[in-house]
């Protein structure tokens, strides 16, 4: 088990520097050249020593890492129908952006987040995160090359929510320093000005786009030097969660990128600790108990995917044993199906136009052919039309009352 040095400085002190020397001149270190001043929660202020950022690659990780690629292959192979599919990135969207606002305090309900998603230009709160999560999925991500290209994240995540009292007052940046507290006393402090905001982003922008630093490390160091530096005087947290879920939704796949507040909202003290922890001056400077912690939260958020989509592939079949017991035709059957899963899955619950049902079915039914085969199905009261113009139906719901 890989000791922390805060442990070794305490246990074995006498050995405390040795063993600090041996891990960071390890051959199987890496030295991010990304530099930290720890912070004393005893003198409540970031303290002048100076440290460079390590992280030493341990058996255990190699394992970790190895499991996040093969559970992210299990992820990506799960077949889902082109109703299903979007219904589930939705639920997760918003899922992760409740999750993420729950974790600094920010008070929203899914209704909120809802209208935002649905309507983005007729509310204006939340509709920035919501905008940019969705572009996960359409993979709109342009490349960090420059520090202003974070305020420009930052600007399309947050101004339409952000007070003015909190928006950055440098050219890009926030210009004075800011101590982030847990209620009692002050646990970490930013940056001391906006130029060396500029100066350690510009440094992180460097080891971002290093091709010789694995992937999921990458992503990990990454996340922790943002909320290191603390370059806004709000939202830092929302945004570095935003940041590594958009890498592993690209580098990985979507479903495990957009579950990871979830994931570190259900482990918020050893999210927050790992932070301390690798902050702290005894530590100097080693991020393997944070990348540690960060392996583990994200391998818990693929586990939980994982069995909420063995959980939705076992209701997708029970669906399709109640429909097989109607005696109605392939082409019904077909059709009333799909219903059956934009009711059972669609937390919306707007039902699904007869346009719709042809673009479900990539041309396979014309648009005269779902009319016919919708008005049958009415007819059999097997599903209700709750829209006329345009044409929107949804499955009665007496065929779904033994649904368990």
């Amino acid at each position: 088990m890989y000791k922390r040095l805060e442990i070794v400085s305490y246990q074995d002190f006498d050995n405390y520097d040795k063993e600090y020397e041996n891990r960071y001149n390890s051959p199987a270190a890496l030295k991010t050249e990304l530099s930290l001043h720890p912070f004393s929660k005893r003198q409540q202020k970031r303290l002048s020593d100076r440290y460079q950022l390590f992280y030493l690659s341990i058996p255990s990780h190699i394992s970790m890492i190895e499991r996040i690629y093969k559970m992210s292959a299990e992820l990506s192979s799960f077949s889902l129908s082109s109703v299903l599919a979007p219904k589930l990135f939705y639920s997760q969207i918003i899922d992760e952006i409740k999750s993420t606002n729950d974790m600094e305090g920010v008070k929203s309900t899914r209704k909120e987040i809802n209208d935002a998603y649905i309507s983005p230009s007729k509310t204006k709160r939340f509709s920035g995160i919501v905008e940019m999560y969705k572009s996960i999925l359409e993979n709109k991500f342009e490349k960090i090359d420059l520090p202003a290209k974070f305020r420009m994240i930052y600007d399309q995540l947050f101004l339409d929510e952000m007070p003015e009292d909190k928006k950055p007052d440098g050219k890009l940046f926030r210009k004075e320093t800011i101590f982030v507290g847990d209620g009692n006393s002050y646990v970490h402090q930013g940056d001391p000005n906006e130029e060396k905001i500029d100066e350690n982003l510009t440094k992180l922008i460097l080891f971002m786009n290093n091709p010789e630093v694995p992937l999921i490390i990458k992503a990990i160091i990454t996340h922790y030097f943002f909320e290191y530096v603390h370059p806004f005087y709000d939202g830092n947290g929302r945004m570095g969660r935003f940041l590594l879920s958009s890498y592993l939704a690209r580098k990985l796949d979507f479903l495990t990128g957009l579950s990871i507040s979830e994931s570190v909202l259900q482990n918020k003290k050893t999210y927050e600790e790992a932070f301390s922890i690798t902050s702290d001056p005894k530590n100097k400077g080693d991020l393997t108990p944070f990348v540690d912690a960060l392996l583990r939260i994200i391998i818990q958020a693929q586990e939980t995917m994982l069995s909420k989509l063995s959980k939705l592939t076992t209701e997708v079949e029970q669906l399709r044993e109640i429909i097989n017991k109607l005696s109605l035709s392939e082409q019904e059957n077909e059709v009333l199906f799909i219903l059956g899963q934009d009711k059972l899955f669609d937390v919306l619950h707007m039902g699904i136009s007869n346009k719709k049902l042809v673009e479900v079915f990539e041309g396979k039914y014309k648009r005269t052919k779902i009319d016919t085969i919708m008005k049958k199905l009415e007819k059999k009261k097997f599903v209700v039309k709750i829209k006329s113009s345009p044409v929107v139906y949804e499955i009665d719901e007496k065929l779904l009352e033994d649904f368990v």
